[in-house]
């Protein structure tokens, strides 16, 4: 059992969630609320949800677990962010807001018809049923360590803990609790770095040391995940899905009080990602350091060992406050957009077309406690012996192609039609099942999806299928909708470009440090 200052770190962390959770639902009274909060939110606000979201548990484990075993050359997967989020606050967000979307696959509708929204819906249920299903498996993990339970009752738990907050105040209380959330995962963080630093043993030569350290990796291999080639390219496609065309994501920045504020809000991920990837980076060389390149039959207990035995209690208390924050935060948010989606995309299109806007809230918030319930079952079958991190880019890859291609084909395609869609959907999922079955990085799996999906879908748009008089006009509305961009836009280019040439002499700097 755990000191009684580790279970004091946790009741104040569970009690901030429930203070926070409770003043939120006694505010929220606005029709829709539970999904777009009164669109009252600043862009620091909702840009560190953003970050708190997608930085997750899946990176406090996995990060440092697979940098303990691969090196820091995992970093390169991180190295697109800034030019992932220029397309995205360029091109996707303005679209979005200006529509006044509730739900992003409404989008799909105007411009294609109500297939294309149906499958994107259903896609978007069931990758985030998935990741959001790993990600709960890993936060587990810390509970079955500290508390007499086991991980199946511990991922039951956790889930309806968030489940409840989520329901009492939606997407106000995801942002709100989000920002609490990241602080504790931030003074955690800085907790078990110092704590290393503190602890790292005197340095004797280790052979393997260097290429650890290295970033850069130049291979040109389509077998490797972490080369340069696999991060400025292949996961781009990854992470414009996710950024881009992802309600998870979107929503947050629907919530937000112009377009303005909510591109600005992007920009906080576009710039802040690269240090907080390599901040978890050199804690996986820290650790590697301080078992002296151990192995470890899973790498996600890496940092999890380094924690419960050997650092202090209250450091203990502080990353299982961290841990569960890190996973609630991306919880929460998946419980609010699933509802959000199955009550906009599912229940209102097909069941229930013409009822007050307090029953689509009611009936989302009912829904966001039955997604919760979902999650569980992929939770109880995550258990790997893969990094957490690797699991969820690998499963999602998947249907990338669909969920990325849609949106490409539906900003950029004057002459893609439904037909289209369809055709694409099917040959995207060949595509990516073809690669599981060669030598092909998971990495590679989005591009070859989402090429695939463009191809097929602009090849038969050409020779089946049609658009309606209504969707040329929608074509021609979403032209007026995109701004040029500004200087504060472009310049994520330019720290792309730095960000690329930091991965050639940080190595030299870091083992210089280290010595």
């Amino acid at each position: 059992m755990v000191a009684h200052s580790s279970i004091a770190v946790m009741v104040i962390y569970i009690a901030f969630t429930i203070f926070i959770s409770y003043l939120v639902n006694k505010k929220s009274s606005n029709s829709g609320d539970f999904s777009t909060g009164g669109k009252q939110f600043g862009w620091l606000t909702v840009g560190i949800s953003i970050l708190a979201t997608y930085i997750s548990a899946m990176t406090f484990v996995g990060m440092p677990g697979w940098v303990y075993n691969d090196g820091m050359k995992a970093i390169a997967i991180h190295l697109n962010y800034p030019i992932v989020i220029f397309f995205a606050v360029v091109f996707f967000i303005p679209v979005f807001y200006k529509l006044g979307l509730t739900s992003i696959y409404e989008y799909l509708e105007h411009r294609f018809g109500v297939v294309t929204r149906t499958i994107n819906s259903i896609v978007f249920i069931v990758v985030q049923c998935i990741s959001s299903g790993i990600i709960l498996y890993a936060v587990s993990l810390i509970l079955v360590r500290v508390l007499p339970i086991s991980i199946e009752e511990a991922i039951v738990y956790i889930s309806i803990f968030t489940a409840v907050y989520t329901f009492a105040g939606g997407i106000s209380t995801v942002i709100w609790t989000d920002v609490m959330q990241s602080a504790f995962l931030l003074v955690g963080c800085v907790a078990i770095f110092v704590t290393a630093l503190i602890r790292m043993p005197e340095l004797g030569t280790l052979p393997e040391l260097s290429d650890k350290l290295t970033m850069a990796n130049l291979s040109m291999s389509f077998g490797d995940d972490t080369t340069l080639m696999a991060g400025l390219i292949a996961v781009s496609f990854l992470h414009l899905s996710v950024y881009g065309s992802n309600q998870l994501i979107i929503q947050r920045t629907l919530a937000t009080k112009s377009v303005e504020t909510a591109q600005r809000s992007m920009l906080v991920c576009g710039y802040g990602a690269f240090f907080i990837y390599l901040f978890f980076s050199i804690i996986g060389i820290l650790l590697f350091l301080f078992y002296g390149g151990a192995q470890f039959e899973n790498s996600n207990n890496v940092i999890l060992d380094f924690v419960f035995n050997h650092t202090h209690p209250v450091i203990v208390g502080l990353v299982m406050a961290s841990l569960s924050a890190a996973a609630m935060s991306t919880l929460d948010s998946s419980y609010n957009s699933m509802a959000t989606v199955v009550t906009f995309d599912i229940y209102k299109r097909f069941f229930k077309k013409e009822a007050p806007n307090q029953h689509y809230e009611k009936t989302a918030r009912l829904l966001s406690i039955a997604c919760a319930l979902f999650v569980i079952v992929p939770a109880m079958l995550a258990v790997s012996n893969e990094s957490v991190l690797k699991s969820i880019a690998s499963l999602t890859s998947i249907f990338v192609g669909i969920r990325l291609g849609s949106f490409l084909l539906g900003l950029f395609s004057r002459t893609a039609n439904e037909a289209g869609i369809i055709a694409g959907s099917i040959t995207s999922i060949i595509a990516i099942l073809i690669c599981f079955n060669i030598d092909v990085a998971w990495p590679w799996f989005a591009p070859a999806g989402t090429v695939a999906f463009v191809a097929t879908g602009l090849l038969v748009s050409k020779f089946k299928g049609s658009i309606t008089p209504q969707q040329h006009a929608f074509i021609q509305q979403q032209k007026t909708l995109y701004s040029a961009p500004t200087v504060s836009q472009y310049m994520l280019l330019v720290f792309a470009a730095i960000t690329v040439a930091s991965c050639f002499y940080l190595p030299t700097l870091l083992a210089n440090v280290l010595n």
